[in-house]
């Protein structure tokens, strides 16, 4: 089996002080393999790097993010097949999640892990979202 990684060349995913979060973290976007792509974490953060306002823009940014990685490995949004998200404070803002999310996430849907959990890498962050696609040939 092959495996091919992707590390998204978007100034969203610039780390401080240069390079890429990729780089400075040691890990890919996504990885092909198997017939799948594996997509790692994607948070809110906005694309500057700065914290957003509200819960539903760190819930658009992320998607957003996802998306541009999944467009990236040459899949779309339509060919996911797992969908996992990590939520701080799930109960407060799950209706906004949902509602966020039916704009991304197309039928026929993935399966959905929601997991609600004490913190994320960086304080104020409230969602991260990973996922699995159909890889595209």
């Amino acid at each position: 089996m092959t495996k091919t990684t992707y590390s998204s060349k978007s100034p969203i995913f610039a780390a401080a002080g240069g390079g890429s979060i990729f780089d400075k973290f040691q890990y890919s976007s996504a990885v092909k393999a198997g017939g799948l792509v594996f997509i790692a974490g994607q948070i809110g953060l906005n694309p500057d790097g700065s914290m957003p306002d509200t819960s539903e823009q760190q819930f658009v940014n992320a998607f957003e993010r996802l998306k541009l990685v999944v467009e990236d490995a040459g899949s779309q949004m339509s060919d996911l097949v797992e969908l996992v998200s990590y939520h701080v404070g799930l109960n407060s803002h799950l209706a906004d999640f949902m509602r966020v999310k039916e704009k991304y996430v197309p039928a026929p849907f993935p399966t959905w892990t929601i997991l609600d959990i004490a913190g994320l890498a960086r304080p104020g962050l409230i969602i991260e979202i990973k996922a699995v696609a159909v890889a595209r040939n």
